[in-house]
């Protein structure tokens, strides 16, 4: 049989803590936050915001907008491609 309690930790003393972990527990920490607040974010979205997401993933698929991995990747190509030419 499993308890349960809640803990209150000061935000400061988390600070302190947090400050501690090696770089390796950092980057998981890291890691979980940025998934926990992704998802937490998706479900805040309101009608409009969802709307506008919504638009803008079709214009992407459409082809009338691409990624800066895209772009870079394109620039760079480019680049290669000129230096080439002279």
């Amino acid at each position: 049989m499993s308890k349960t309690f809640n803990l209150a930790i000061p935000f400061d003393f988390l600070l302190q803590a947090i400050a501690k972990l090696s770089h390796a527990d950092k980057q998981r920490l890291w890691e979980f936050l940025d998934t926990d607040l992704h998802d937490s974010t998706d479900e805040t979205l309101d009608p409009e915001e969802d709307a506008e997401v919504a638009v803008a993933y079709a214009e992407y698929q459409a082809g009338e907008f691409v990624t800066l991995d895209e772009y870079t990747s394109q620039r760079s190509q480019s680049t290669m491609t000129s230096r080439l030419l002279f």
